[in-house]
């Protein structure tokens, strides 16, 4: 039987406080690792490195040992700059956003020291320059999918893409995160609770209306070797689902087109691959992926994840129910929405 390890291992972008999905992979190996989580942009800090070290499949997914803590972090550039991070709570390290900012063409390293002694170093990483991106826009497509009846039925989705200008005198890589906010209206006063098979009104005062975030949840990377110097054109950034719930009146998408060097293409590319894949039990153990990372001291002790550098841009659509051309429904939810993941009921600021 293969032996599992998880870890956590998502690229943070520092302006997407808490976008967040755990991605499982199998390691194949019988000792902890440490795992590294961490990203410079150009735009304003703080940059966020995360450690924490693989955990055997035995463990309980929790566990606070999982944190590396008390570590000393610092980010580096070519031209001498450097920060001590500062660890805000267990495993988690940031800047203090008024003193390092990436620079595109600058270098940056990240270097990891732990209260064991063992010292880490990152590859050199270039902070490379991101085209504009020139249109964002949706499109809503029918699907056929067939209900628990048996009987086919539609459902929709909002496809959503990006055309960007890709320049003809470099080898460009691409990664693409998003954030989308949408509101829902529910019904806490019909709120009841099952006891002994009835259910029994308890009626809740608050609360009605909240406003939930969504995060990037795959990894979305391409090269431009086959359109290099031309448009990059109607490429699918995200899938929103039409549901009663996510255009209950508009859907606010924000997108970011980040620049990737080609290690860091690679890396995800192979790690996309790898949890893509749909394996069984004839299927031979998926392989450790490498980052770039390093044990100074060993090299036998490969970290996972990867620390990177990436220019930013972003754009923003709002996605208005009355221009899908079909109708969600309407949400019934008896209880307070803020029991819904990622809710909030203070009203954004871009709302």
């Amino acid at each position: 039987m293969k032996k599992a390890y998880s870890f956590l291992l998502v690229l943070i972008i520092s302006q997407f406080v808490g976008c967040i999905d755990p991605l499982d992979l199998k390691t194949g190996k019988g000792t902890e690792s440490l795992v590294v989580d961490g990203l410079i942009t150009n735009e304003p800090g703080p940059y966020t490195v995360k450690l924490s070290l693989s955990e055997p499949y035995t463990a309980y997914a929790g566990n606070a040992s999982s944190f590396v803590r008390r570590a000393t972090v610092i980010i580096s550039d070519d031209k001498g700059n450097s920060e001590t991070l500062t660890e805000i709570k267990p495993g988690t390290y940031t800047t203090s956003g008024n003193n390092l900012q990436g620079q595109i063409g600058n270098t940056y390293t990240l270097t990891v020291k732990t209260r064991e002694g063992q010292e880490y170093t990152s590859a050199p990483e270039l902070l490379a320059p991101v085209p504009d991106i020139t249109n964002l826009y949706p499109e809503v497509q029918e699907q056929k999918i067939l209900n628990a009846s048996g009987n086919e039925v539609s459902v929709y989705n909002v496809a959503v893409y990006v055309d960007t200008p890709d320049p003809a005198e470099q080898k460009n890589y691409y990664l693409w995160q998003w954030e989308g906010v949408h509101r829902v209206n529910t019904q806490p006063w019909n709120y009841c609770e099952k006891v002994r098979g009835k259910c029994i009104p308890m009626p809740k005062d608050c609360c009605e209306t909240c406003w939930l975030t969504v995060f990037t949840n795959s990894i979305n990377v391409k090269d431009d070797r086959l359109i290099n110097g031309r448009q990059l054109k109607k490429h699918l950034v995200t899938q929103i689902p039409v549901t009663p719930r996510t255009f209950e009146s508009k859907y606010y998408l924000e997108v970011k087109q980040l620049s990737v060097s080609e290690t860091a293409y690679d890396y995800w590319s192979m790690l996309k691959t790898q949890l893509s894949s749909v394996g069984n039990v004839q299927d031979p153990p998926p392989a450790a992926i490498a980052g770039n990372m390093r044990n100074v001291n060993n090299p036998e002790d490969k970290p996972y994840g990867y620390f990177g550098a990436s220019a930013v841009v972003k754009k923003v659509i709002f996605i208005r129910r009355e221009e899908l051309g079909i109708n969600p429904g309407e949400l019934i939810f008896p209880d307070d929405c803020r029991v819904l993941m990622n809710s909030t009921t203070e009203k954004p600021a871009f709302w």
